[in-house]
């Protein structure tokens, strides 16, 4: 199994703290670590929601994804995504590559490309 990156291929562009209360539609094309409450929409390339981040995205489309905060709402990460230990996730998910490390929560669905429902994905046959 292919190991999933925790960081972007380039040093983070944008970092919003903790602090800061966000409502309306993020959008950048470089790199974004999330510390801050955002209630919207995000597009990106890379993004990191970082322990202390609070997102509710109606829609989050990246190429990228590594969540260690709270995220609810939708997400469409085109390449990977990756549910660090401390996260709390209630959301419909949209990924090539998913990475769920032991620790983190997760209540949704998961729709993957080139995955069924009735697929067998224990890789034994009936």
């Amino acid at each position: 199994m292919k190991v999933l990156s925790f960081e972007p291929p380039e040093p983070f562009a944008t970092q919003i703290g903790q602090s800061v209360i966000l409502n309306g539609k993020l959008r950048s094309n470089l790199p974004l670590s999330l510390r801050c409450t955002l209630r919207g929409s995000i597009e990106g390339t890379f993004v990191r929601i970082e322990r202390s981040a609070h997102i509710e995205a109606n829609s989050c489309t990246v190429q990228n994804a590594v969540i260690a905060g709270c995220f609810t709402g939708r997400i469409k990460a085109v390449d990977s995504l990756v549910f660090l230990p401390s996260s709390h996730i209630s959301a419909d998910i949209y990924t090539a590559r998913l990475q769920i490390i032991e620790g983190a929560t997760f209540e949704g669905g998961i729709e993957m490309p080139g995955f069924s429902a009735t697929d067998d994905v224990t890789g034994t046959s009936h």
